[in-house]
């Protein structure tokens, strides 16, 4: 189970990773704000990941021991080293230069010596000596923050690394708009109220997610992998496609380009371009309109298309019912619609049939003309 410390750093590695919700984006966003050495730290995590790839690592992440031999081997250091003026920790008190002591220098007069408390000094051969220690020691909070610091190095490397590791082995889930890019190169642009997971093991064997509410898809041809939406007792699977999903109420799916194919139980319905499926749910079936350009504005374009799925496609459009003749059931329509009312649309339909509309209270009928 992961320390506050391992969460916390664990959260800002899912937020630079773009992988955070907007939940979490909201709180990262006020954690920042509230001290200015945030930022700070936010953008040394940043610098860890893009070079994070590039290590390995071995045996799972035991920070606690970690943390444990860091704090006592720094504590060792306080005890038997100093610090020089620059505040950095060095063995036996300096930084990284060699210690020299009774040598001779290059006039035979002077030697360098390093002390226990790590400032070095100068004997002149007038037996006067030269402290550099005159150089203002670093405060013992000093030494705390750069403690605290080597341990926060320490626990971002371990848990960013331990996040890159394991983030294609957990579910990851993403609510509210935002525009969702996955490793395969798809994209999936949510709507406010949509939830999307993406489940563990994303990539491996096929690409899974599970969608609530509605989303555009743009999803990465691969066939080996293919793109699967589960939807609880429904799914839909893709190759290769640009399509609509809305989820909310009832099973919506417009597919802009490319093929999917909707399954529920024992039956699948296959879907090309320009056709929209409406999960009907008092009958439990789905119905398919079609030679449709664009769902939100109803635009529809029919050349020498039979009356019969003219109809079907203007009750999956609309959601009403109209009935007709069948001596005019095949009839061919030529037309294009955009955002048109309904009624106009059929009364245009009527005119090139030579067929009169007759209004049904909520539905319409198609007849004849005599």
């Amino acid at each position: 189970m992961l320390t506050p410390d391992e969460a916390l750093y664990a959260l800002l590695c899912k937020y630079l990773l773009k992988e955070a919700d907007s939940i979490e984006q909201r709180w990262v966003n006020t954690w920042l704000q509230a001290n200015s050495e945030h930022p700070v730290l936010l953008a040394s995590l940043d610098k860890l990941l893009s070079t994070a790839p590039e290590q390995a690592v071995a045996g799972g992440m035991d920070t606690e021991t970690a943390w444990r031999m860091l704090s006592e081997r720094m504590e060792l250091q306080r005890k038997g080293g100093g610090m020089d003026h620059r505040g950095m920790i060095g063995e036996n008190g300096v930084t990284g230069e060699e210690s020299v002591s009774g040598g001779e220098g290059v006039n035979g007069k002077e030697s360098v010596s390093s002390r226990v408390d790590g400032s070095d000094s100068l004997e002149l051969n007038n037996g006067m000596t030269h402290n550099e220690s005159s150089q203002p020691k670093a405060p013992a909070k000093t030494l705390t923050r750069w403690m605290a610091a080597a341990a926060a190095v320490f626990l971002l490397i371990s848990a960013g690394l331990w996040y890159i590791m394991h983030q294609n082995e957990r579910q990851i889930n993403y609510n509210g708009a935002q525009l969702v890019k996955l490793d395969d190169g798809t994209s999936i642009q949510l709507d406010p109220a949509a939830q999307l997971q993406v489940a563990p093991g994303f990539g491996k064997k096929d690409r899974k997610v599970n969608l609530k509410g509605k989303a555009t898809f743009d999803v990465t041809t691969d066939a080996s992998h293919p793109f699967i939406i589960d939807l609880g007792n429904q799914a839909i699977t893709v190759l290769g496609t640009r399509f609509s999903v809305d989820n909310s109420s009832q099973l919506r799916v417009f597919i802009h380009s490319g093929k999917v194919k909707v399954t529920r139980q024992q039956d699948s319905v296959i879907l090309t371009a320009g056709m929209l499926l409406q999960e009907d749910t008092s009958k439990q079936h789905f119905q398919v309109g079609a030679h449709i350009s664009d769902v939100e504005t109803r635009a529809v374009v029919f050349k020498d298309t039979p009356l019969r799925e003219v109809l079907q496609t203007i009750h999956v459009l609309y959601h009403i019912n109209v009935t007709a003749d069948a001596a005019l059931l095949e009839l061919p329509v030529t037309g294009t619609y955009t955002g048109e009312p309904v009624k106009n649309v059929l009364d245009a339909i009527a005119y090139s049939t030579n067929a009169n509309v007759i209004n049904k209270g909520a539905d319409y009928e198609l007849r004849p003309q005599d």
